[in-house]
């Protein structure tokens, strides 16, 4: 498992790098129905979406750097 996490989050950092100034958001998405990403998570600040992120295994979630607690 924690080789398959190194070889994901080295294959994002080039990514990562580039992209930390740049808010594009959501392009060309489109809305699914609700609950048929079981794997997908909405972190919520004051019941509004603040961040996504998905489920590593049952006890945790993988999210992007800006997405850490306040």
């Amino acid at each position: 498992m924690t080789i398959i996490f190194l070889l994901l989050l080295a294959s994002l950092l080039p990514h990562l790098t580039f992209t930390d100034h740049v808010d594009v958001g959501i392009v060309n998405g489109r809305e699914v129905k609700p609950h048929s990403r079981p794997y997908m998570v909405s972190l919520q600040k004051n019941l509004k979406h603040a961040c996504g992120g998905f489920l590593i295994s049952d006890e945790f979630v993988m999210t992007a750097a800006h997405c850490r607690k306040e």
